[in-house]
């Protein structure tokens, strides 16, 4: 038997998945079909063929091309039982809810840190807002305070939280690329200059270490928990 991760991400999420899946689930085969509705296809051509297929779909509830997505796909899944679903908002928001996020991120006594201080604030009333079904009114009180426009979804939020608390560091991540710091050792970031100290600079963890760290500490463990993934499949 051959087990798969299906996904629609194609750049810095896909990066991310493989990262993930490389080091904690080895056996299993990540590949994009770059798109919702190729995802939703391909599920639906899925047979009885004794392999098992993790499929993985942002799924960001105020956006109602995803939701609509999602709901074609759980259709697809009924009465697959090789087929199983990965709960996510997004890969964004999986990093955002790591509890060790901005230990990782930042010295003890970095200056960015302190600069933004705002945005990493706006990053706590936020995750508790998805993980707690927050209402419309708080989404609503966070976008006025951060000045996000209205018609901005919580996709777009995360993704935007995202890259402005690591911006500038080796972990900065964008929708074209995760920051080279989440998914190798410390420290074999390239671009690394004397003065570039992160709050891992004393532990110095391995790759396949911060990969255990960001599924164990973040929404990833119950969402792969969930879906029937955990060590002893490998």
């Amino acid at each position: 038997m051959s087990r798969y991760l299906w996904c629609e991400d194609s750049k810095a999420g896909l990066q991310f998945w493989k990262g993930v899946f490389g080091r904690i689930y080895p056996d299993v085969i990540v590949e994009t079909k770059r798109g919702n509705s190729n995802l939703r296809q391909a599920v639906s051509n899925i047979k009885s063929d004794g392999n098992l297929y993790y499929v993985l779909m942002d799924m960001a509830v105020d956006n109602p091309d995803v939701l609509r997505e999602v709901a074609a796909l759980r259709n697809q899944i009924v009465g697959k039982d090789n087929v199983r679903l990965i709960k996510v908002h997004s890969f964004e928001f999986s990093l955002l809810s790591f509890d060790k996020l901005e230990q990782w991120v930042f010295a003890e006594k970095d200056e960015l840190k302190s600069k933004r201080s705002d945005i990493l604030e706006a990053r706590k009333i936020f995750v508790k807002i998805i993980l707690n079904d927050g209402n419309a009114e708080e989404l609503g009180n966070l976008k006025t305070k951060m000045k996000y426009s209205d018609k901005v979804n919580t996709e777009q939020i995360s993704a935007k939280l995202l890259t402005d608390i690591t911006r500038n560091t080796g972990f900065e991540t964008d929708k074209a690329k995760v920051g080279p710091c989440f998914i190798i050792n410390c420290c074999e970031w390239k671009e690394r200059m004397d003065d570039d100290i992160c709050g891992l600079d004393v532990s110095r963890l391995t790759a396949d270490e911060k990969m255990r760290q960001l599924v164990d500490y973040s929404v990833l463990k119950n969402a792969f928990q969930e879906a029937g993934l955990n060590d002893k499949n490998i």
